[in-house]
């Protein structure tokens, strides 16, 4: 490493033949010999890259979901950081996603204790949670939904169905799902805020 001052050319920065420039806090140009980064790409790191980059590419079509359900236009990155911990799976070398794994919100709302959905008819779901409150408050929250078709994966999120003192609603899927399996996710939020709970996989309900 060099330090030194020209006159001619005054600070001096970036990549000069075998060196790199550089300029200090004192002002002084410091100069260093140029090293090649190299990847060495371990096993471990050859492992997350591909799990990173499989996790990726399958949640890439829920980009705008996660942007509503986190309420962060990096909502993808949220969604993305929970799959990679907790909802990927490895088997005799292949990846596959657990989508009911996956997380849609994140957030400090009480989330019901006692949350249940039936499929009543081919295209109605009903469904209900209990309206019992740890502490009282005066937030009005609301309940959120996310279904997805267990086989496409396209999924819809529904907001502000009803007040959580409802403690039940009836939704009704679009009438192509009326023969598909429906994955459901419930969480709640304000309106009035970016304030949530965690999101909750309910059940994975097959055509009737």
């Amino acid at each position: 490493m060099a330090k030194f001052t020209s006159t001619t050319f005054g600070k001096i920065s970036g990549k000069h033949g075998t060196a790199v420039a550089v300029n200090n806090s004192k002002g002084e140009s410091i100069l260093r010999v140029y090293t090649k980064p190299t990847d060495r790409k371990t096993p471990a790191q050859t492992k997350q890259r591909a799990r990173f980059g499989f996790v990726n590419k399958s949640l890439k079509p829920f980009n705008k979901i996660f942007k509503t359900t986190f309420r962060d236009s990096r909502g993808i990155n949220q969604g993305v950081s929970f799959a990679m911990k907790n909802a990927v799976k490895e088997k005799g070398g292949k990846l596959t996603l657990e989508y009911e794994k996956l997380q849609f919100a994140k957030g400090s709302l009480q989330l019901p204790e006692n949350i249940t959905a039936n499929r009543t008819e081919p295209a109605t779901i009903v469904l209900s949670w209990d309206t019992t409150l740890d502490v009282e408050d005066n937030f009005i929250d609301t309940v959120n939904v996310v279904l997805m078709n267990a086989t496409s994966h396209f999924t819809i999120v529904r907001e502000s169905l009803a007040l959580r003192d409802a403690g039940t609603i009836t939704l009704e899927l679009p009438e192509i799902w009326e023969n598909a399996t429906i994955s459901l996710w419930v969480y709640f939020g304000t309106p009035e805020s970016d304030q949530t709970s965690n999101s909750h996989f309910v059940a994975k309900l097959e055509s009737i």
